[in-house]
């Protein structure tokens, strides 16, 4: 992924790309083909220029759906665990703390849609019935002390990225853009087949 290719999907797809001024960043996650569950196959991403108008882009392995826990054991809502749709979400996130450090967390400002998975048989179910209701929907990571190589209980639908480092490196770039833009961010999702255009 490069940041030309990028920019022809938000284009593609009709979503408003940030594109003017150094570190007006583009928070996005790229949903897998492979809808195996509780493994980290999605990609976190963030896309920005910088202090010389450079094209930058970083990507972190990462899930955009639930893992095993809330898709066996405890569903995230009565209605099911949430499955963020597609698309492309306007002021959604801004700088808070989750569960005690520092993350991206679900703003006044986000109109989330999301499927609910009810089931309860560890796969993902993607599609159906469309939920505008979530709350507590954060970019954040799993452990800062073990390296997690499944989802399990980390995510009840919220976007993670696996390696505590990386949110480090991500948050180090939404922090440099708060300081010009604001602490409000919006955020677009793919699915990995929107780049086959």
């Amino acid at each position: 992924m490069d940041y030309k290719k990028l920019l022809l999907a938000y284009n593609w797809k009709g979503y408003r790309f940030f594109d003017d001024g150094a570190y007006n960043v583009n928070l996005f996650g790229i949903r897998s083909k492979d809808r195996t569950a509780d493994i980290f196959n999605d990609t976190l991403g963030i896309a920005y220029r910088d202090e010389f108008n450079q094209p930058n882009i970083l990507l972190f392995k990462a899930t955009t759906d639930p893992g095993s826990y809330f898709l066996n054991f405890k569903m995230g809502n009565k209605e099911g665990t949430a499955i963020l749709v597609p698309g492309q979400y306007s002021s959604c996130f801004k700088i808070g703390m989750h569960k005690g450090y520092e993350a991206l967390i679900q703003s006044n400002k986000a109109k989330f849609k999301v499927w609910r998975d009810c089931d309860q048989d560890g796969k993902l179910t993607i599609g159906g019935m469309i939920y505008d209701d979530v709350t507590g929907l954060n970019v954040h990571t799993t452990s800062f002390i073990n390296e997690i190589e499944k989802v399990g209980a980390y995510s009840a639908g919220c976007q993670v990225i696996q390696n505590d480092k990386d949110l480090q490196i991500f948050l180090s770039v939404i922090k440099r853009s708060a300081e010009i833009y604001g602490d409000y961010f919006s955020y677009t999702l793919f699915d990995e087949s929107d780049f086959n255009y």
